[in-house]
């Protein structure tokens, strides 16, 4: 799995102080003001494409605009304090600057004070709902932290050293541990993984990520497996070690178990059903992704030996 497949960490507390800043604007009944002001001494044909790179910024900035109302409408049209609360937590990497930006300007052109005055109580609401989840991500990533720690222990030897590649019965031992913390393995889980990962690539501690990347594989392995009287080519290979994937499908291909189109067809739909199945963005849907379009690449590889080898 590849170290460069990474994403943005959850929301944390540095990420609030301009949300509560635009909240307090809400409740003074405040507009915040901001100038830009823009000079251009070029010639005539030059303003021409200077109003082109205008005309693209605008319609960019309509878009965002539109997607802001739509999300502050969703909130708006909450029918229940529970489902606000799960709407926020859905989108709470959307509450950055431009959102509490967004939300004064609709308070400050509402058409009539009781709607100023559902968008003032709506901005306070959201912003306790917003720590709130804050918290909890941060107690959520203290407990994974420790999780992810107990998993990749589990592969280490009597010094507490790890050696790479795992052998198998390493890898066992790793399966066993993740397969023990099975309830725990969920969002905040993967982000201290990927975090981790990012650290040991700052540090240039390549056995680290492997080691990570390793994790990831068995995670993505076991939620994708589907138990079943029959288990098709794909099946096999995803519930493989990663090191046995090759001789496994050099095997499948050659003793006619599978073919190219009947792999790829089956193997397509798993990925649209990790796509349709798993929140979009999440990284569980991206650790399940990544793991699917290896075994893709890695069969076609196999796949195309094959066929050289027989022509020769």
């Amino acid at each position: 799995m590849s170290s460069g497949f990474l994403a943005s960490p959850l929301l944390c507390r540095r990420c609030l102080p301009a949300s509560q800043a635009w909240c307090s604007t809400l409740r003074a009944n405040k507009r915040p003001r901001a100038t830009l002001q823009q000079k251009c001494g070029c010639k005539q044909r030059r303003l021409q494409t200077c109003a082109l790179t205008d005309s693209g910024a605008s319609t960019k900035t309509l878009k965002e605009t539109a997607a802001l109302d739509q999300l502050i409408d969703l909130f708006l049209g909450a029918k229940s304090p529970q489902q606000l609360a799960k709407l926020v937590a859905d989108n709470i990497m959307s509450l950055d600057q431009k959102f509490w930006l967004r939300l004064a300007t609709r308070s400050d052109t509402a058409s009539s004070q009781d709607d100023k005055q559902k968008i003032g109580s709506l901005a306070n609401t959201v912003m306790n709902l917003a720590n709130a989840v804050v918290k909890q991500t941060e107690g959520q990533l203290d407990q994974s932290a420790s999780t992810l720690q107990n998993i990749l222990v589990s592969a280490a030897d009597e010094r507490g050293e790890w050696h790479l590649p795992l052998t198998q019965e390493q890898s066992q031992s790793m399966q066993q541990a993740l397969d023990r913390h099975i309830g725990t393995a969920d969002e905040a889980l993967l982000s201290t993984a990927f975090s981790w990962m990012r650290k040991a690539a700052d540090d240039k501690q390549d056995g680290m990520i492997a080691l990570i990347q390793k994790m990831l594989q068995l995670y993505a392995a076991k939620a994708l497996q589907h138990p079943s009287e029959q288990s098709s080519a794909v099946d096999q290979v995803i519930a493989a070690d990663e090191n046995s994937w090759e001789p496994l499908i050099r095997q499948l291909i050659e003793s006619e178990q599978t073919t190219e189109a009947d792999f790829s067809q089956d193997l397509q739909k798993r990925m649209e059903a990790t796509l349709l199945s798993q929140t979009s963005g999440s990284y569980t849907q991206r650790v399940q992704a990544e793991y699917l379009k290896e075994i893709e690449a890695r069969f076609k590889e196999v796949h195309q030996t094959v066929l050289d080898q027989g022509a020769s």
